[in-house]
This record gives structure tokens, sequence and C-alpha cells, in this order.
């Protein structure tokens, strides 16, 4: 939408990939012969894992209500199968990321961790749903915006209002606030699984991030 309509915010934009992306990136750099699945309820990760500069990331993508299918066709039922316990190493702020405002409070909790003394001019504002993100950036590009964070997510509510979910956006959200609040780890900047895994990608510390070449599977040229 920023690239087609609001082109005079694209230096405004983040330029970190999705965590789609993100995570695809890392597991093929750590694992390069892997197949990886993204499923979940949103059917633009299907074009988006098509994007030129994206390909290769993700082999295949999956919606919650294919996966659904899968499991009924081939007479599945998961209440019944064994339960293989692993680590759980994602963090809250991560884990939130599905639902408005998750990705403004995961921002604001790590700079309120990582520089309080700066946690004070962090501003957010977020939109739910394409109308809201449309009303969000016209008023962005006329001036009329203060906050210094904008969220956009186009599907109302976020990723769990999303076209392809098999339970109501409401239900998702009270869901993901529990998966969210049942993490060990409340900061990622804290998750030690994760710091091993970026060592493996050669960044070793926070100033590691200031060097575009070592931060690349994190980002793209917009």
């Amino acid at each position: 939408m920023i690239k087609g309509k609001y082109y005079e915010l694209i230096k405004y934009t983040s330029p970190s990939v999705s965590p789609m992306i993100a995570a695809g990136k890392v597991m093929k750099e750590l694992e390069p012969e892997c197949k990886v699945v993204f499923i979940g309820p949103c059917v633009a990760k299907k074009a988006e894992a098509k994007v030129e500069d994206l390909k290769g990331a993700i082999d295949y993508v999956l919606t919650f209500n294919e996966l659904e299918d899968i499991f009924r066709v081939f007479d599945i039922n998961l209440e019944k199968l064994h339960e293989e316990l692993s680590t759980q190493y994602t963090s809250k702020g991560g884990r939130i990321y599905g639902r408005i405002g998750g990705v403004s409070a995961a921002i604001e909790n790590t700079i309120k961790h990582m520089f309080p003394d700066k946690a004070n001019i962090f501003s957010s504002e977020q939109a739910s749903g394409i109308k809201e993100c449309k009303e969000m950036l016209e008023n962005a590009l006329h001036g009329k915006i203060q906050t210094r964070f904008l969220e956009g997510m186009g599907c109302d509510g976020g990723c769990v209002g999303g076209p392809k979910s098999i339970i109501p956006e409401e239900k998702g959200k009270e869901m993901v606030d529990k998966f969210g609040n049942e993490s060990k780890v409340h900061l990622s900047a804290k998750n030690r699984i994760m710091n091993e895994f970026l060592r493996e990608l050669g960044i070793n510390s926070f100033e590691d991030f200031n060097d575009r070449e070592k931060i690349k599977v994190f980002e793209r040229k917009l």
C-alpha cells in the first residue's frame, strides 16, 4: 500500500522483512537444504513468498483452512496424538505480534529495557484493517500525526482476523495473549536460544546490528 499509493512515506518505513521471511532466511542460512513451510491465517503470505527479492526463504505456504482440510482427509485428530514437548524459546514480544498492538508493545518494552533514558520519547499508534490503515497513512502524509511509530495491520484485529482463520478474531486475540503470557522470556533481547542463533549468523553483540552485511537476512531494499 505504501509503495503503491503513499510512496512519499517509504523513507520512513522500516526495511525489516516480515517475521515469516526472517524466520525462513535464518533457517536457510543455518540449514541450507531444509524445506520451510509457513502455516497461518493469511492468504497474502502465498504472494509474499513469491516476491522476487524474497523468493527462496519460504518453500510452501499453507493456510489454517488448508491444514484443517489435510487433517480431515487423512483422519488426523490432534487431540488423540501423543504430545511431544519441546523447548519453548519464543519471547512474549514475538508471540503477541499476531494481534493489533503486539508489534508496538514489543518495541516499547525493548526500548524500555535497552534504552531506558529514551523510553519516554517513544509513542505509537495502531490501525486495524485496510480502512484504518489508509486513514492513518493519509494523516501521516499530511502531517497530522505526532506519534513516532505507526503500526498497521491489513486484517481487522491483526493476523488473528486473517481471512483463513478458523476461530473468531476475539478468541484468536485471547489465545495469542494467553500464549504470550505463558512465555518464560519476556524480551527477545534476553532470549538465550535466539542469541545463540544470532551468533551462528555472525551477530555477536547489539553493535553488530549496525553492520548492514551481517543483518542482511533481516532487511530488504524498499
